[in-house]
């Protein structure tokens, strides 16, 4: 009797675990599609340029070298690129994770005439295209004499439209509570979004800081308008201009200094990955 149980139950076994055993051969899939472009580019980075562009296009490269690294890093002016980026994105980051949280403390807890009129003209800025304000932030830097410095890169980014917005939607969903026995105790407005708000909004600032990095950190156009100097050059900018004076494109140059700029992105998103997806999820659940 035991014995002709046994297959019944590696039957429905089976059959229960199917569902679950199709997500998982699905989502695997995906990641595989997702994830062999990033392969593709780090295996790349270790070809010759003759190796990259000859059919049959391989992952694996068939002559195994770091010529192209050792290229990037001493040519490229590759380690004053990243200096140059991490400065900037480093104090954008820090500007839009404060400016945010506090305009987004005062639109979600303060009441003030003017209040819903004032956050629609900020909402709506977002949807006005960058390209639209190139010409106009230009001509606001040349007037400020800022042309050509690390203060024109960051001067249009400190603050942030999205980031208020996000902001204001997740004080939307902390108890008001915690603010009224603030405001019991004695604490003042700002005393009570350091004490208590900011605190509380960790997982929404970590989700901003690691989109504004992203952004920042590979923004190409603009930090092209304004700079000259090469010694001001973001990485970015030095990766375009790893091409020959022929106009020939150095594809492993290209490969290995486009895996050298993805290293800062995953160092970022791993130090806030672990409040990312909370951030994210709690930002909208009140509005």
């Amino acid at each position: 009797m035991a014995t002709s149980s046994l297959p019944v139950r590696k039957r429905l076994f089976r059959a229960e675990h199917a569902p679950q055993i199709a997500v998982l051969f699905v989502l695997g899939l995906v990641c595989l599609i997702t994830i062999y472009p990033f392969l593709w580019l780090i295996f790349s980075s270790f070809k010759t340029n003759k190796d990259i562009i000859t059919p049959p296009i391989q992952l694996l490269p068939r002559e195994w070298t770091t010529s192209a690294y050792r290229l990037v890093w001493t040519n490229a002016n590759m380690p004053r690129a990243i200096a140059n980026s991490l400065l900037v994105s480093g104090v954008i980051v820090l500007s839009v994770m404060f400016t945010s949280a506090l305009g987004g403390f005062v639109f979600a807890r303060l009441k003030f005439p003017g209040k819903n009129v004032l956050f629609i003209f900020i909402l709506s800025t977002t949807m006005i295209p960058f390209m639209t304000l190139l010409i106009p932030l230009y001509l606001v830097m040349r007037e400020l004499d800022v042309l050509d410095t690390y203060i024109a890169v960051v001067l249009p980014a400190l603050i942030s439209s999205f980031g208020i917005f996000l902001c204001r939607q997740f004080v939307y969903g902390i108890p008001g509570e915690l603010f009224d026995a603030a405001k019991l105790d004695g604490a003042g407005d700002f005393r009570t979004f350091i004490t208590i708000a900011l605190p509380l909004m960790r997982p929404v600032l970590s989700a901003l800081a690691i989109f504004t990095f992203l952004g920042a950190f590979n923004g190409y156009l603009w930090p092209l308008v304004v700079l000259n100097n090469p010694d001001l050059y973001t990485l970015p900018l030095v990766l375009a201009g790893l091409s020959g004076a022929s106009g020939t494109v150095n594809y492993e140059a290209v490969m290995a200094g486009s895996v050298i700029s993805t290293i800062p992105m995953l160092i970022v998103y791993l130090l806030f990955q672990r409040n990312f997806v909370r951030g994210v999820a709690l930002s909208g659940i009140k509005g």
